[in-house]
């Protein structure tokens, strides 16, 4: 019996040396030292940072190398998004994604390009198989750049499981970066939660300012709390790498009430479709209004991150007794350990009961869990299951508008709720000439009236849009082409040296459709930056010595085109 244990024993050991020593590493994927300015799990605009940013020292063309062996599984390009990214799988289960790069090198930018030319686009997105483009660790596969939506030289570099496609945080991989600096807690905020609860007397949410730096923060001028009844807690805090100024994402935020732990979230898997719940995380009022990111403990009903959450006790709103004690304490970490603590103490109150507003009768109330609908004379709007997060008092009003618009204002509820998926809505222009309708487009109205375009379409006498935002929206007419305008050169100039021609393309309302460039009659690719509203093409083979002919046509979202020729010397 003991020889047996004894082999269970050395077995279970070797297993264990043997999965140590299969850790998987992958390589840098620059030749520069890594410096970030964006970190896993981070907090975005309607999303998560799935990946780490590293710092290209405000340049492009770096080269960009493959971490690992394996082949290229996917190539995308695209105005937005990743703009230009190489997806690598490899035997590890695992799939490296390079996004924002200038351009391909090698067999891929060759491949890329006949691709290009055979679909006659630039946007793509190819799966390929795994015999046609395989690589090496430290192959030079890009080079770093600024395409899609990147707001500055950088290299967007992600980690995903191939199985799933949810993506992993790199720095758990061997790549890492200087950091010994401890996150920073900056604010909390405390929600009273029900009929009756208050916070230091009042039922609003109230903010508290927080002393410390390092490892221990508290109560800035207090150290108590009062809370009368339920509340739940939410606080901002980031996180410092060495010598990089950026305020980074966290991994974990942890809150314990007498030492018992009632909250955890952890972000170490990151599911893409899950990403806009971030607004059901976070304090969605402050982001709109402060572009403060407020970790929330309470989970709204209607959100579906459950892989973030390591704790969650009583769905994150906590019950504080009359003339008890509680102490409170956040814990928050970062990728490499580093934690911060605040602590904090909450006496309990007794409940008030204020007298109830009678509920007014402009509101409807709105449920996440089921379809919602409203119905005026010349507006609707339709939101699905799942549209709103928690339950939504849900207010209208119509507003006169200026001479420029064909229908009034109709302010949708306010921009401070959130909404996750599209909602629908639609509005019956009431002074729009017959000779209009087909440049008719709805759109949002800020506060100084300027106007943000939405595909629209007729569905009977009604133009319709679909949005993610309450807001004011009316309906306005785009009846004035695109502009194009050549920037680098001109019109019988020869191009024989010029590495690139750009043309600047922009639309005034409903915005770009579509564009198309030929040579000679012959279709060329034309790289559209959508960013800087700039169409470039990069000399090829559709250039003919001597004589050619350049011509643009660019169309926008209500089917107004302008159209540009030039004689250009090769």
């Amino acid at each position: 019996m003991k020889s047996a244990r004894l082999i269970f024993l050395m077995m279970s050991m070797v297993y264990m040396l043997e999965a140590v020593g299969q850790e998987i590493k992958f390589g840098n994927p620059l030749t520069i030292p890594l410096r970030l300015s964006g970190t896993f799990g981070e907090l975005r605009s309607d999303h998560f940072h799935t990946g780490i940013d590293i710092k290209t020292n405000q340049q492009e063309g770096y080269p960009v190398i493959a971490v690992e062996d394996g082949y290229v599984a996917r190539i995308a390009v695209s105005p937005y998004g990743y703009g230009k990214a190489i997806y690598i799988n490899h035997s590890n289960g695992y799939t490296s994604v390079y996004g924002h790069l200038q351009k391909m090198n090698g067999t891929i930018a060759t491949y890329l390009h006949r691709k290009h030319y055979e679909k006659q686009k630039f946007q793509l997105d190819i799966s390929l198989q795994p015999f046609e483009i395989k690589v090496k660790k430290g192959d030079t596969i890009a080079w770093s750049g600024n395409s899609g939506s990147s707001g500055g030289p950088h290299l967007h570099f992600e980690i995903r499981e191939v199985s799933s496609q949810a993506a992993v945080n790199p720095l758990q991989f061997g790549i890492s970066v200087k950091d010994w600096i401890r996150p920073t807690i900056s604010l909390l905020k405390v929600y009273p939660d029900g009929f009756g609860s208050l916070v230091n007397g009042s039922p609003q949410p109230i903010k508290v300012n927080l002393s410390g730096w390092g490892p221990y923060y508290r109560l800035r001028n207090r150290d108590t709390l009062f809370i009368a009844g339920d509340a739940w807690f939410g606080i901002k805090t980031y996180d410092l790498l060495n010598d990089e100024p950026n305020h980074n994402g966290v991994r974990s935020v942890a809150l314990f009430i007498d030492s018992i732990p009632v909250f955890n979230i952890e972000f170490n898997r990151l599911y893409f479709d899950k990403g806009r719940y971030i607004n059901a995380l976070c304090d969605y009022s402050e982001i709109v209004l402060h572009n403060h990111w407020i970790i929330q403990t309470r989970k709204a009903p209607q959100s579906h991150l459950e892989n973030i959450y390591q704790t969650l006790v009583n769905n994150g709103s906590y019950t504080f007794l009359p003339d008890s004690i509680y102490h409170l304490k956040y814990v928050v970490s970062d990728h490499y350990g580093n934690e911060s603590i605040l602590r904090f103490i909450v006496k309990g109150k007794q409940k008030i009961y204020a007298p109830l507003r009678p509920f007014s009768s402009s509101h409807t109330q709105f449920s996440g869990d089921r379809e919602a609908s409203y119905d005026t004379l010349d507006f609707s709007f339709w939101a699905p299951i799942g549209a709103f997060y928690d339950t939504v008092n849900f207010s209208y009003k119509r507003l006169t508008s200026g001479p420029a618009f064909f229908s009034d204002f109709h302010r949708i509820h306010t921009p401070t709720t959130p909404i996750h998926s599209s909602v629908k809505i639609s509005i019956r222009p009431d002074r729009l000439p017959s000779r209009l309708q087909n440049k008719a487009i709805i759109v949002k109205v800020n506060q100084g009236n300027k106007p943000s375009a939405f595909i629209s379409r007729w569905d009977g006498n009604s133009l319709t849009a679909s949005t993610r935002s309450f807001g004011t929206y009316a309906v306005l007419a785009d009846t004035l082409p695109p502009l194009i305008k050549n920037l680098n050169f001109k019109n019988g100039q020869n191009i024989k040296y010029l590495p690139r021609l750009n043309i600047k393309i922009s639309d005034d309302l409903s915005g770009i459709d579509s564009y198309v460039g030929d040579i000679n009659g012959k279709w060329i690719l034309l790289e559209y930056d959508a960013k800087n509203n700039l169409l470039t093409y990069f000399p090829d083979e559709m250039l003919a010595q001597g004589e050619n002919i350049l011509h643009i046509r660019v169309t926008d979202n209500v089917g107004n085109f302008s159209e540009a020729t030039y004689n250009l010397i090769y």
